[in-house]
C-alpha cells in the first residue's frame, strides 16, 4: 500500500508541476490583448461556453449512461469532458486556415473559467456518484487556481511588462511543458491501459463518440465563418488532459481513471486531426470549384 501511495503521490505532483508550466506557456505567448478577442465579441463567446461548459459534459453523462462501462472509465470520460482549454491549442492552430487570435483567446479564457466551473461540475458528479466521489468543490477550486490561474496570471505579466523576457522564454517552456505532458501520457498508458483494455471494445467506442461530439458541437457552434469553426471545433475537441490527470491524479486513488484519461486524450487528438484534414480539404475544393 506504501508503495502505491507513493506512485500516486509523484504521478499528482508530476501532474501539477506539468500544468503548471504549461499554463505558465499560455501566459507568456498571449498577452491582454489577444485574450479579450473573444470579449469583443458576447455572441461567440456564448456559443464557445456552451459549447466547451455545458454541452460536452452533458453529452459526456449521456454517453456514460447509454454505454455499459466501468466506472473508471465513466469517471475518465466524464473529467475530461470538464476540462476544456488545453494547453496545446494555440500552437496547434498556427497553421492551416484556422484562427490562432481566436483560439488563444478560447485558451485562455476556458482556463481561466475552469477555476470556478470544474468544481462546479464535479459537485454534480459527486452527486451522481454519492458513494465513489467525494471531493469537496473547495479543493478543486484550490487546485485548479494553483495550476491555472496562478501560471496564467504570471505568465500574463511578463508578457505585458517584460515582453523581451516573455519572447526568450516563450518556446523553451512551452517544449518542456509539452515534453512533460508528453512522458506522463506514455506513462499512464504503460502503465494502466491494460486495466481499460481489458474491459473490452465499450470504451473505445465511448471515446470515439465523445471525441465526435466535442468536434460537431464546436464546429455548429462556431459561428458560420468557416476558418471560426475550424478554429472552435479543434479547440472544443482537445480538452485539457493536464488539468485532468492532475485532479485525478490528486484525488481518485482508482489507476483506471488515469488510463481512462490518456485514452480519450489520444482518440481527441487523433479525430482532431482528421477533422482538420477534412474540413480543410473540402473548404479548398470549394473555393477551386468557384474560381473562373
Amino acid at each position: 500500500m506504501s508503495i502505491d501511495l507513493d506512485i500516486k503521490t509523484l504521478l499528482s505532483s508530476y501532474a501539477h508541476i506539468t500544468l503548471f508550466i504549461l499554463m505558465l506557456s499560455i501566459g507568456l505567448s498571449q498577452g491582454f490583448a489577444n485574450i479579450a478577442y473573444l470579449w469583443r465579441r458576447p455572441s461567440l463567446l456564448l456559443r464557445c461556453l456552451l459549447a466547451s461548459f455545458v454541452v460536452v459534459p452533458l453529452a459526456a453523462m449521456l454517453i456514460n449512461q447509454v454505454i455499459p462501462m466501468a466506472f473508471a472509465v465513466k469517471v475518465g470520460l466524464a473529467t475530461m469532458a470538464i476540462c476544456p482549454g488545453a494547453p496545446m491549442i494555440y500552437r496547434k492552430l498556427l497553421k492551416g486556415r484556422a484562427l490562432p487570435h481566436l483560439a488563444g483567446s478560447f485558451q485562455v479564457t476556458t482556463a481561466l473559467l475552469a477555476v470556478v466551473v470544474v468544481p462546479l461540475w464535479l459537485s454534480i458528479l459527486a452527486h451522481l456518484y454519492p458513494n465513489d466521489i467525494t471531493v469537496a468543490p473547495a479543493t478543486i477550486f484550490k487546485q485548479v487556481a494553483l495550476a491555472q490561474l496562478i501560471p496564467i496570471a504570471v505568465g500574463l505579466a511578463i508578457r505585458q511588462w517584460f515582453p523581451d523576457l516573455a519572447e526568450d522564454l516563450d518556446q523553451p517552456v512551452f517544449k518542456l511543458g509539452s515534453f512533460l505532458l508528453l512522458g506522463l501520457l506514455l506513462v499512464i498508458l504503460v502503465v494502466a491501459l491494460p486495466k481499460v483494455l481489458t474491459a473490452g471494445v465499450l470504451p473505445v467506442i465511448g471515446a470515439v463518440l465523445f471525441a465526435a461530439v466535442c468536434l460537431i458541437s464546436g464546429h455548429m457552434l462556431g459561428g458560420p465563418e468557416p476558418a471560426s469553426r475550424l478554429t472552435i471545433a479543434v479547440a472544443n475537441g482537445t480538452r485539457n488532459a493536464g488539468l485532468a490527470l492532475a485532479i485525478a491524479t490528486a484525488n481518485f486513488p482508482n489507476p483506471g481513471i488515469l488510463a481512462a484519461i490518456a485514452t480519450y486524450a489520444l482518440f481527441a487528438a487523433i479525430a482532431g486531426s482528421i477533422y482538420s484534414n477534412l474540413y480543410q480539404k473540402q473548404l479548398a475544393r470549394q473555393e477551386a470549384a468557384m474560381m473562373p
